[in-house]
């Protein structure tokens, strides 16, 4: 029997991919500025969204898949998704004439996207993926205690030592040996952490929304107060008033546990129609933000341009670009598993019943 999936981190997942994306259109553009403003601030309120995204991405698969199963099926359907998307790009690239290929060499990577990480996140996210057996026996092998200290260990390490540190160094991402794919197995296990032993202060949805509430505005505080005392801040070596973007600064983190609790706490029905929306988000970040992000960026939405008008109206802007790239994407990825439904879920369904029919 196939598991029902739970709508309420599904709705969860679809508002992820669209902080994401509205994140890729301020990140992605060539906006620059002399002073704090009213477009520069919402560009820097905007750059809070993106990898907030990404973490709670990791929470949710940490939390579903410390109970679930690794499935070498499954593997293989997001790489042929992962390569569709990318020839699909490389192909509407050479059309438009924004991607020309010139070498052997370069036609022969356009079939490896995975292992030359051209979409960051699933590369990493797919190690985790592989990874997640080995992982969840650490962690059934772990008491509760034990479980803590690893997780207080690990967020030391990678999260509190360097936001206090990172401010001479202008991110929180170039020290200890830090990379994207360590944070995101230490989010894996935060998010397992949560389905094993539910925390307990968050088990009201007030404290989750109080503390949700507490953060983000710290967060926005934390702009005009960098700003207002660059000199100071520049002095010790931070630039980026936006200091608490990346995934792993204390208050990110702390931002993104509060709004996974939050839609945990949300009783809600199956909604079909929720559920496979969210299944095509992999497939809306792959259209948006691989080969094709300049063209998109910088021809179809004219991101710098909208971006250079001192106005709260770039906020329309901003959305409006988000929701036509989700709506694409999703009917994009609809078609794209419609596709993959009667060609390949076929043929490995009928090898895999040959298979037990054999062993037989």
């Amino acid at each position: 029997m196939k598991k029902e999936r739970k709508t309420n981190i599904e709705l969860l997942r679809i508002i992820a991919m669209i902080l994401i994306i509205s994140f890729h259109y301020v990140y992605k553009s060539n906006f620059t500025f002399e002073e704090l403003s009213v477009n520069s601030f919402i560009v820097k309120v905007f750059y809070m969204f993106g990898e907030l995204g990404v973490n709670l991405f990791i929470l949710i698969t940490g939390y579903f898949m410390v109970t679930g199963k690794f499935s070498v099926k499954k593997l293989i359907y997001l790489i042929i998704e992962v390569n569709f998307y990318y020839l699909l790009s490389i192909l509407i690239g050479q059309k438009l004439g924004t991607i020309q290929l010139t070498t052997a060499k370069d036609y022969m990577m356009i079939f490896f996207p995975t292992i030359h990480a051209r979409y960051w996140f699933i590369t990493a996210y797919i190690i985790v993926y592989i990874l997640s057996p080995y992982l969840n026996i650490l962690i059934q092998n772990m008491k509760k205690k034990e479980y803590q200290r690893l997780l207080m260990i690990l967020l030391l390490i990678w999260c509190i030592i360097p936001t206090i540190f990172g401010v001479f160094y202008n991110t929180t991402e170039n020290m200890l040996f830090y990379s994207r794919l360590i944070w995101l197995i230490v989010m894996y296990l935060v998010g397992a952490y949560i389905k094993l032993y539910p925390i307990e202060i968050f088990s009201k949805k007030r404290n989750s929304i109080l503390c949700t509430i507490l953060t983000f505005t710290c967060m926005l505080v934390s702009i005009v107060i960098i700003y207002k005392f660059k000199n100071i801040f520049e002095k010790l070596g931070t630039t980026e008033i936006a200091y608490f973007w990346t995934p792993n600064t204390m208050l990110m983190f702390l931002l993104s546990v509060s709004i996974f609790e939050i839609f945990l706490n949300i009783k809600m029905k199956s909604i079909k129609i929720v559920n496979i929306i969210a299944s095509t988000t992999l497939g809306i970040y792959m259209i948006h933000d691989g080969v094709l992000q300049r063209y998109i960026w910088d021809t179809i939405f004219k991101t710098t341009e909208h971006l250079s008008n001192n106005s709260w109206k770039i906020i329309i802007d901003i959305m409006i670009a988000t929701i036509i790239i989700f709506i694409v994407g999703t009917i994009i990825d609809l078609i794209r598993q419609f596709i993959e439904k009667i060609t390949i879920k076929k043929i490995l369904d009928l090898k895999t019943f040959n298979r037990k029919s054999e062993e037989k």
